[in-house]
């Protein structure tokens, strides 16, 4: 994800690209392949997670799914209707298999593609 928003922001937008919640908030990722924290740790940390996409999300012109292999997970998808709601256009790396989410990607591109269709996006912010 990170090489593919270089390339976009080379191009001029303003590009956010969601941390998991250990590297957010500084959380030890050692710790957590040990098991060292509780169920309920973990599930805060995953909120914590999954609040800030939305945020992201709120504050984004665009939104890109850089689903690698066409796989969605369920917290995308929840993404994919945040998104809905907000208006936000959104566009997706490769082909989504579920049919009925396919109605909501705009385009399936590369993001050099992508960077071309959002040229004239008024914030520039993916």
């Amino acid at each position: 994800m990170e090489k593919a928003a270089m390339m976009l922001r080379r191009m001029g937008f303003t590009v956010i690209v969601p941390q998991p919640s250990h590297v957010r908030h500084g959380h030890n990722p050692e710790e957590l392949k040990k098991g060292k924290y509780d169920r309920a740790t973990l599930t805060k940390w995953e909120g914590e997670g999954a609040f800030s996409h939305l945020l992201n999300i709120r504050n984004c012109d665009a939104v890109y799914i850089f689903n690698k292999g066409s796989y969605l997970g369920p917290a995308v998808t929840v993404e994919i209707g945040y998104s809905l709601a907000l208006n936000k256009p959104i566009f997706a790396r490769a082909q989504v298999r579920d049919i009925t989410l396919t109605n909501f990607i705009k385009a399936v591109v590369s993001p050099v593609k992508l960077g071309e269709l959002l040229k004239n996006l008024p914030g520039k912010r993916v």
